[in-house]
């Protein structure tokens, strides 16, 4: 079995890193955890902040026995996009994705990645408050 997590710099996000790798565990699956810089002037900063956020995660599978596999995606996609890409690429069996909670306004103008995701997404999809 093979489970994706979306990691960004959210708390929401680290609080799904957990929930994911516990389901690793019960379920003696692969953790498939990827990290999207998008685009934009800030990307290379964001890049090497979600790389090091990879490797602690890495870091963390690893002690734990957890068998991982990371990847940090540097595109001109969405974080979404990237997310959708990869558990079709890879033929992922579930999605965990850490959410926040944003008003209707801050949705309709920013759009919402978990949103994306759960429309989109080829798998099931876990999402973690």
């Amino acid at each position: 079995m093979k489970l994706l997590i979306g990691l960004d710099e959210t708390e929401a996000s680290r609080h799904a890193l957990t929930v994911a790798q516990k389901r690793a565990r019960l379920l003696n699956a692969q953790l498939h955890i990827i990290a999207s810089s998008g685009s934009g002037s800030k990307r290379n900063g964001k890049a090497k902040s979600l790389a090091t956020s990879l490797e602690e995660a890495q870091m963390l599978c690893n002690a734990c026995g957890i068998q991982c596999h990371t990847e940090l995606c540097e595109t001109e996609n969405t974080p979404a996009e990237d997310l959708l890409a990869y558990a079709r690429n890879n033929k992922v069996d579930e999605i965990i994705i850490g959410i926040k909670r944003k008003s209707q306004l801050g949705k309709m103008i920013f759009g919402s990645t978990a949103r994306q995701v759960i429309i989109e997404a080829p798998c099931p999809v876990l999402t973690v408050k």
